[in-house]
């Protein structure tokens, strides 16, 4: 496989990872604004805070590297 290939596989799998650090985002997030609407301030709604913001910087720091591997598959052209 040449390297160009791979490297676009690559992205193609960071892309997927994207997807579903999106969807765990988004189920995380309507989870604990439920919780914050209802008045449960517990242990859970904090636990869901939390994860929000590690979910969120996982995000970051993929699509950075993601945008790194592109940026690197236009040299290899």
């Amino acid at each position: 496989m040449a390297k160009i290939d791979q490297v676009k596989e690559y992205i193609g799998a960071l892309k997927v990872y994207l997807a579903l650090i999106t969807a765990l985002l988004m189920g995380d997030i309507s989870g604990t604004v439920k919780l914050y609407q209802s008045g449960m301030i517990d242990f859970i709604f904090w636990l869901g805070t939390i994860t929000i913001v590690i979910l969120s910087i996982i995000f970051m720091l993929l699509a950075k590297h993601m945008h790194k591997k592109i940026n690197e598959l236009k040299d290899l052209t």
